[in-house]
């Protein structure tokens, strides 16, 4: 008996690895058994048991500038899709990212670090008080909160959660934070439920500044109480405009909400006296996965419309007054922007009501859910923020783990934006160089880790591996299939994984699926092996000039050649570019004429 059954169990691991074997890729065991409980497909598309859980907020929350403290009051409703029954729920405390002792990936201003960092006061569980020192009830640790639940919620039942608590707007500006005294970004600011999926179970991943979203859908009703000389901005649709805005302002928010023209909803003169009906603002956002805000008693606001679908879009953006004139374009970007992407690429209609670009970072930009927070009016930076829309709030990307499933992606379609709608070289090699500099010096290094290495372990290389290297494969994607053949691709892959989480397979196997292309040797030298390309000029001969490959990642190659002709005192000048089509079936050299 002992001898069968060992047999048996060999026999069950060599068929397993010969199912996945035909996708010539590695396949991690976590992946792999998705594939087998029919979560996944091969083909790229979900699986018939694909499942994900929700949860549904509805927050209280007051905020006092001078002491820069937010105290809220929170009910969700966490709904368990999954056919597993869950004795845990896990809450994401992200600001215990400044409790003392806690992992930091950056230094931080000492004032923001206390004892406490989430002051918890008050958590009850389906009407029941739980005690925050009983260790058999509650588990803290990092920035992570165990709810230990006294009978397990089981598959297809709700939980209905209650949190009281105090934290205050960090100093520390990253990402979120008080960007001047009476100007705060808001973020990572409520008691989240974490993410329990198909392929990692409870995502336990603690925040340490470095790392950012993966996020359960849901919705969320916010009011948001701030002195009433204060604008607030945020996810969703704002409720009660009647109630907030005085008769002037509201008169120019509506305007906006249905005009392609810039209206600036609020001026520096309204600002010197701005009282406002009442200080409690509402906003509601539907199939969401997060939610933001920003309040300044400084900032001026422009906002206009865009036609998506046959519907209005609102678009905002919320500046600094001492420097408006920089910033009178940059809500026409956005406008312009969210037009190509709905039509062009990603080729998906901007799937919300709204969007709000809020100045307050010292540098780069950072996304929420119809939201970014930008240091200033680049095009680049307000493009991909917008982009940001689409992945990773859109498509649920697992961004904790496959960084560069979003972040490449968004600098990807930021330079094909730019290149196509912004720029006036509109040559393919302008479009190619622009993924040069944040290549050279780190492509080809030992930090060059395959790009499918989990983000958690790249801190040191987080940069490179998440955002340069994979935008410059998804450019030599984009030259391989063409344009037609990429965007029907890319659209297909949006819009089978809209408000669901795919992991890098499903990305692989989409591409294949609509292209019609095995596409292995792509993806096996780009995202599973070390490396670096290489290209040398061979001989020439009778106007045939020969190209090696020694390296073992394959790239297009351009070619410029300049030669005289007798007849003429001028040198003449050859250019091409031979695709990286040519390195499909492993050659090692290739002749152009």
């Amino acid at each position: 008996m002992k001898q069968k059954t060992i047999l048996s169990i060999l026999s069950l691991i060599f068929l397993t690895a010969f199912s996945y074997a035909q996708s010539k890729l590695h396949i991690p065991k976590e992946i792999q058994q998705a594939y087998e409980k029919g979560t996944r497909s091969m083909d790229g598309n979900p699986g018939p048991e694909y499942w994900q859980n929700t949860a549904d907020y509805t927050i209280e929350l007051e905020v006092t500038p001078e002491t820069r403290e937010l105290s809220g009051t929170e009910t969700v409703i966490y709904t368990n899709n999954s056919p597993d029954d869950l004795s845990t729920i896990v809450i994401r405390l992200y600001y215990d990212v400044f409790r003392k002792g806690n992992e930091r990936g950056m230094s931080v201003n000492p004032e923001d670090i206390d004892d406490n960092g989430v002051d918890l006061n008050r958590v009850v569980v389906n009407g029941e008080a739980y005690e925050l020192e009983n260790p058999q009830m509650l588990g803290r640790s990092g920035t992570n909160l165990d709810i230990r639940l006294k009978e397990p919620l089981k598959s297809g039942e709700t939980a209905t959660l209650e949190f009281d608590w105090v934290q205050k707007v960090p100093l520390t500006v990253r990402r979120t934070g008080a960007i001047d005294p009476t100007s705060f970004f808001v973020a990572y600011w409520y008691p989240q439920v974490a993410v329990y999926d198909d392929v990692f179970g409870w995502d336990r991943i603690d925040y340490t500044f470095d790392t950012e979203f993966y996020n359960n859908l849901g919705s969320f009703d916010v009011k948001i109480t701030a002195p009433d000389n204060f604008l607030v901005w945020a996810t969703g649709t704002l409720e009660n405009s009647t109630e907030v805005l005085p008769e002037n302002i509201l008169e120019r928010y509506e305007q906006a909400k249905t005009s392609m023209e810039l209206v600036q909803v609020v001026n520096g003169e309204d600002l010197a006296n701005l009282k406002l009906k009442s200080g409690t603002w509402h906003y509601r956002a539907d199939n969401v996965t997060d939610f933001a805000f920003a309040i300044s008693d400084d900032y001026q606001w422009d906002a206009l419309s865009q036609k998506v679908d046959g519907r209005d879009v609102l678009i905002s953006t919320a500046y600094p007054t001492e420097q408006a004139d920089r910033y009178t374009e940059v809500t026409k970007v956005q406008q312009k922007t969210m037009k190509h992407f709905s039509e062009d690429v990603p080729g998906v209609p901007y799937p919300y009501p709204t969007f709000t670009t809020f100045i307050g970072l010292r540098g780069g930009g950072m996304e929420f859910p119809m939201m970014a927070n930008n240091a200033g009016p680049g095009q680049g930076v307000t493009i991909h923020e917008l982009f940001h829309t689409y992945f990773p709030m859109y498509v649920r990307v697992n961004e904790r783990r496959f960084a560069w499933m979003d972040e490449g992606w968004a600098d990807f379609v930021t330079s094909y934006t730019m290149h196509k709608y912004f720029s006036e070289d509109s040559s393919p090699s302008s479009f190619y160089s622009n993924f040069k500099p944040g290549m050279q010096g780190m492509i080809g290094s030992i930090g060059d880790l395959p790009t499918v290495t989990s983000s958690q372990y790249m801190a040191g290389n987080y940069g490179y591996h998440s955002y340069s290297l994979p935008a410059f494969t998804y450019a030599l994607l984009y030259e391989y299939l063409g344009d037609e053949l990429f965007k029907k691709c890319y659209t297909e892959y949006v819009t089978r994984w809209a408000m669901k989480s795919p992991t890098p397979y499903d990305f692989f196997y989409t591409f294949e699926d609509v292209s019609g292309e095995d596409l292995g040797w792509f993806w096996d030298a780009w995202y599973f092996r070390m490396g670096f390309p290489e290209v040398s000029i061979g001989d020439y001969k009778n106007g045939k000039l020969t190209i090696n490959r020694s390296g073992n990642r394959p790239v297009p190659v351009s070619i410029e050649v300049l030669y005289d002709v007798e007849s003429d005192t001028e040198m003449k000048r050859y250019y091409t570019i031979e695709s990286i089509r040519n390195w499909k079936d492993g050659k090692n050299a290739i002749t152009v004429n």
